[in-house]
């Protein structure tokens, strides 16, 4: 099928405008990134990262199908090279930013990193997202064939832009999308498996920020030379079953004259450095709280305050990691709503050669391009009161701008009116004087 010169029109306007929301996007990340410190939270670190990629991205994308035509005229144009390279180079690189952001949600999930820790993941993860596509967009380059005498290179026409040409096609599903969606299939694993973790925990962290920790059922017992009464409490998942006892330092003297103490511990398990909700335990462990009543002891009762401390680190821990998993599987959503469309475009045009379809290459010209526009509408809403405070400080700033230039305006005007008054009164001394 021949494309119409209205609907090649049509696809690369639309390609144009959605490479100019992306950039718009791409561009907001990072300079609210570099200005200011309320956006430097993990995730937006590598929103951050990701968005330079992005930005390459779109200078292909703005070029269009003007690399298509310098092919014609040339098919070694470095233009179109050029922009063949940037697709193949810093599309795919977002997929693999938006696995990256699966994998610290894992580590933090399961494996109680820290954000100390996931930061020195960084470089490792620049590396790897513009590292791995860089190699086939590199040796794509030097590969090409000869027909009719005529040597053309792998990189060609693709219908939107220079790309892998039609002759081409298999390596269109090999090297990029292939690998996209195994990148693709391995994020939502991990968003499977953690979001499964964090809802089984909610629950329970939701009964700790109430702090509805009642008792339920009341026992006695004795614990060496005195009684005790034990009393049993809900199930909780940092508190480990256990006894206190309580020893008398005095028990070889007389302990005739020594008034009887009682005093309440509650037994705990120090639930270890805050990192995420790997470290809650299980629900199912009883817990006890000891009231030990023994000549000559006098143990002060632990504060609730103890308590109240670790219940509301652990609910924190686990809205910090709820927090960023949900921000990380909007990138991942926005990522899969970029290539859904193209992929089927690829697929439909390999099953079906010599067809194509109007519908499916307009939407991969409006989707593909766009990958910073998403990473900038999740990143806005995501640090939405970081965005007011940050705007707020825009507007203060101007409206100082221009109260200053306003007085500024104002204080020269009563220069201006001062001046006559001033030189009629060094005029009058002048003749007083002579």
């Amino acid at each position: 099928m021949t494309w119409t010169t209205r609907e090649l029109a049509i696809f690369e306007t639309t390609s144009r405008v959605g490479s100019i929301f992306s950039l718009l996007g791409a561009g907001f990340i990072i300079v609210t990134f570099c200005v200011s410190r309320a956006f430097h939270k993990p995730i937006n670190r590598l929103a951050f990262f990701a968005s330079f990629g992005n930005i390459l991205t779109n200078v292909a994308t703005l070029i269009s199908r003007d690399g298509i035509r310098a092919y014609h005229d040339n098919p070694q144009a470095p233009i179109c090279k050029m922009q063949s390279m940037f697709i193949q180079w810093f599309m795919p690189a977002d997929a693999l930013f938006c696995a990256a952001m699966a994998l610290n949600v894992y580590l933090t999930v399961f494996r109680k990193y820290s954000s100390h820790r996931l930061q020195q993941l960084e470089i490792p993860y620049i590396i790897i997202c513009y590292g791995v596509p860089f190699i086939p967009s590199m040796v794509f380059l030097f590969i090409h064939k000869q027909e009719n005498g005529v040597t053309k290179p792998l990189y060609g026409p693709a219908t939107l832009w220079c790309w892998v040409s039609d002759e081409w096609k298999i390596f269109r599903i090999a090297t990029f999308y292939g690998p996209v969606w195994i990148v693709l299939v391995f994020t939502f694993s991990i968003y499977i498996l953690a979001g499964n973790v964090i809802f089984k925990l909610r629950g329970s962290l939701r009964f700790f920020a109430r702090g509805e920790l009642s008792s339920v059922s009341t026992g006695t017992g004795n614990y060496g030379s005195g009684g005790g009464t034990v009393t049993s409490l809900p199930p909780a998942a940092s508190v480990n079953q256990g006894v206190t006892r309580a020893q008398n330092s005095n028990a070889q003297g007389d302990q005739s004259n020594i008034p009887n103490t009682s005093a309440t511990v509650p037994i705990l398990r120090d639930p270890g450095p805050v990192a995420g909700v790997g470290m809650l335990q299980p629900q199912g462990y009883p817990s006890y709280s000891c009231t030990v009543e023994s000549p000559g002891m006098n143990i002060p009762p632990i504060s609730n305050a103890v308590i109240t401390a670790r219940q509301k680190s652990a609910v924190e821990a686990n809205t910090a990691a709820w927090a960023y998993c949900r921000c990380a599987m909007l990138f991942f959503l926005a990522l899969v709503i970029t290539w859904l469309p193209s992929s089927i475009n690829r697929v439909y045009n390999i099953i079906q050669p010599g067809r194509t379809s109007f519908s499916l290459n307009f939407a991969s010209a409006l989707v593909l391009p766009c990958q910073g526009f998403w990473n900038g509408l999740i990143y806005i809403i995501t640090t939405f009161p970081a965005c007011k405070q940050f705007f707020y400080q825009i507007q203060n700033r101007f409206r100082s701008w221009t109260e200053q230039c306003t007085s500024r305006r104002f204080g020269w005007g009563l220069r201006c009116q001062e001046d006559p008054t001033k030189s009629d009164r060094v005029r009058n001394n002048r003749e007083s004087i002579g």
